[in-house]
């Protein structure tokens, strides 16, 4: 290496001494220069590509995803005796927006739920108009945040995921993790068998094994165990509008019947942003305005088919299903998922 920089110094010294100017060395010199710079492109454009790839990778498999926020995690973890990040995770927002002021410099006081209500006053301002539920397709989660979510509008995403049918689905939850066959559900109703004796993989083999003709059933259950949660996000997917700054939901009810027609609408207690995923066959949903606006919001009853979802927030509105009748022989299937939800 040394001669071959000692050949240069001589060459250079030869090429002064003949008089070329700078311009006619620089043209001497242009391939030696062009291969360096193609050297610099070519490892510019492979660490590109490189990088093309793991964004690909993370927007597309969820598994990567996964990985590469858990190895954020664990690095977050061993940062912390060097910054306190704490304050900045458990904030509502990185950067604080200017506090109103009312007069006297004082802060304007926040406005609290009258005691009885389920809802301000001011929100029934936003479902008075409201004589259907609005469909839409190929859409992002953004559009739906300012054109239905923040309006406090419920929303049917009519090309939200591929049906599936009961089958599909209880393979899919028996190859699942034993963190869920073996949790212990919530909010569970059935008349497969007494609430006191229910148990999670019983109940799906009463379901797989029981006689078409005789079937007549229903199952309702919420996982709100932990991991019962983490292990059901193997079988409830995520529909292709659901954002990565998004959180995971945080509970998850499945909500199974067949030739069964309900009495009366079911009510279940939900807290967030809904995602209500038709998997097979209907469900009859209603949607109830809060308390104070009975009186001045319609009550939406809907038809939920396969593959469609209904997003809504529960700001506003109270969820109940049923089947009023029976119209067709494969079985009603939905997911519900519960996401805390922050503009």
């Amino acid at each position: 290496m040394t001669t071959l920089e000692q050949e240069f110094v001589d060459f250079f010294a030869e090429c002064k001494q003949q008089g070329f100017s700078a311009a006619e060395m620089r043209a001497i010199c242009q391939p030696l220069l062009q291969r360096r710079s193609n050297r610099c492109s070519a490892v510019a454009c492979v660490v590109l590509a490189i990088f093309g790839a793991l964004c690909l990778l993370y927007n597309w498999c969820d598994e990567f995803s996964w990985f590469v926020s858990a190895i954020g995690r664990l690095l977050l973890i061993q940062v912390l005796p060097y910054w306190d990040w704490t304050p900045l995770y458990n904030s509502r927002c990185l950067i604080e927006r200017k506090v109103d002021k009312v007069d006297g410099g004082s802060v304007a006081p926040i406005t609290k739920i009258p005691a009885g209500y389920d809802t301000k006053a001011g929100n029934c301002v936003l479902c008075e108009t409201l004589e259907r539920i609005p469909t839409t397709t190929n859409i992002t989660f953004s559009t739906l945040e300012s054109m239905y979510l923040e309006r406090g509008w419920p929303v049917i995403v009519t090309d939200s995921h591929q049906p599936r049918t009961l089958d599909t689905l209880l393979n899919q939850m028996y190859n699942s993790s034993s963190d869920f066959l073996e949790s212990d559900p919530c909010d569970v109703s059935t008349n497969l068998m007494l609430k006191k004796l229910f148990n999670l993989e019983l109940a799906l083999e009463k379901i797989k094994h029981t006689a078409t003709a005789q079937n007549k059933w229903f199952l309702q259950l919420r996982n709100c165990q932990r991991r019962a949660v983490k292990a059901s996000r193997r079988f409830v997917t995520r529909p292709y509008y659901y954002p990565l700054h998004l959180e995971p939901f945080y509970s998850s009810w499945a909500l199974l019947s067949q030739n069964y027609v309900y009495a009366e609408f079911n009510e279940i207690y939900l807290h967030g942003l809904i995602f209500v995923q038709q998997l097979s066959g209907y469900f009859d949903i209603r949607l109830r305005p809060k308390q104070p606006c009975p009186n001045r919001c319609p009550v939406v009853n809907i038809r939920l088919g396969a593959g469609e979802c209904l997003v809504f927030s529960t700001d506003l509105w109270i969820f109940s299903y049923g089947t009023e009748t029976v119209e067709s022989k494969a079985a009603s299937v939905a997911t519900v998922l519960e996401i805390d939800w922050q503009l």
